[in-house]
């Protein structure tokens, strides 16, 4: 069996350690402790989004395009970092990472039991971790995502879950290997996740007997973390909640440089309308368009973009430029469209044998349409400046 403990917290609460790498958990176990419990919900140590990528193959037709019209590009590259990881580990330690614990869910579903995923997102989890990096830490961190996803070697894919199979939890693996080159963030990131868990289940606990099947590694810190909730609203009122765990928030200096590019151009256009005739205004304009759209149509091609993307670049980069959004995104967002990546496309893309086969991805061509796009606008706007500057004298 896999559940290794059993602890009574409560009589509301029951608290089971539960292998999630690599454990045995069977349907006869949870519906034995079901009859023996009586809960009115039972949870498990799992988020949406790890939930339903290891569903049925329908969830693989899914198509990817609401994150990236909220602009949640981050969650994509976590998902696919998740699925790299359960691939290799399928295929070099032979672990089904979470997935028995998965089949489960809709089996306590069938039963007269709510059910809840009780842990925190993994790309809300690593994306707030990786805000607290340094810029040195946050190298090494791209270096980890690039060596779990980004590699055409079985070595190098190996290594990336090396010891990971010694953990009983797959985030909690991940953020282990997190701390050996940012030791400060990893232990808030941990932290952080336990103090979630614990107020789900307390929260849940409020609503009837609960029984939570979490890493047998994250009992007692959960537990703790129930503990620390029920003491806080007793002393309080109420306790403070796990709303805020679920923000990542920008830095201000992040949030300052968006402004500087169009506050710079839209104060020299306005000074080019005052101070100059006409023909230099047209003259300004008319290299304006040429250079910026010409390097972001640029971009859009070199990233192998479809023709809609690369005239979107070209069209809309003069115009976004000057707003708070980079045009390579409309472009990566016209790419989408057309593309129609899918759920299925991480899992093609994590398990690429070849560069060509990965450059040619549906997911890869609408990061590199976006990205290309963006940086070439920059590139064709430190190229028209000293033309602009031309007129201003």
């Amino acid at each position: 069996m896999g559940a290794t403990k059993i602890e009574r917290f409560s009589d509301r609460i029951v608290i089971v350690g539960v292998d999630y790498l690599g454990g045995d958990l069977l349907e006869e176990d949870l519906l034995r402790m079901i009859g023996e419990y009586h809960p009115s919900t039972v949870a498990f140590a799992l988020c949406d989004k790890r939930f339903e990528a290891l569903g049925e193959n329908d969830w693989s037709e899914k198509p990817l395009l609401p994150s990236y019209k909220e602009g949640k590009t981050g969650v994509l590259v976590y998902q696919a970092f998740t699925e790299a990881l359960r691939e290799n580990l399928r295929r070099f330690k032979g672990l089904n990472a979470e997935g028995d614990v998965a089949r489960l869910v809709p089996f306590a579903d069938e039963l007269d039991v709510d059910v809840e995923l009780i842990d925190r997102d993994i790309s809300l989890t690593l994306g707030r971790a990786f805000r607290g990096m340094t810029p040195g830490e946050k190298l090494k961190m791209f270096w980890y995502l690039k060596s779990t996803m980004l590699t055409f070697s079985d070595e190098k894919r190996k290594k990336s879950v090396e010891q990971l199979e010694e953990h009983d939890d797959l985030v909690g693996g991940v953020i282990e290997r997190v701390s050996h080159f940012a030791p400060s963030v990893a232990r808030v990131a941990s932290k952080e996740r336990e103090e979630y868990m614990g107020k789900r289940i307390y929260e849940s606990s409020k609503r009837g007997r609960i029984l939570a099947l979490v890493p047998s590694s994250k009992m007692d810190p959960v537990m703790d973390e129930i503990e620390n909730a029920m003491e806080e609203e007793k002393s309080e009122g109420e306790h403070s909640g796990f709303e805020h765990l679920e923000e990542i928030s920008k830095k201000a200096y992040t949030r300052a440089l968006r402004f500087i590019s169009p506050a710079f151009f839209i104060s020299l256009a306005i000074y080019l309308f005052i101070f100059s005739d006409v023909l230099n205004i047209w003259r300004a304009w008319l290299y304006w368009f040429i250079a910026v759209g010409g390097m972001a149509a640029l971009g859009a091609l070199l990233g192998r973009g479809h023709p809609a993307s690369v005239l979107t670049s070209f069209l809309l980069a003069p115009f976004m430029s000057l707003t708070l959004i980079g045009p390579g995104w409309i472009a990566g967002y016209v790419e989408l469209k057309v593309r129609k990546p899918s759920i299925a496309d991480l899992k093609t893309l994590t398990s690429s044998d070849s560069p060509n086969e990965f450059l040619s991805n549906s997911i890869i061509r609408v990061f590199t349409v976006g990205v290309f796009s963006n940086v070439f606008t920059w590139i064709g706007l430190f190229v028209v400046l000293p033309l602009l500057i031309r007129y201003v004298g």
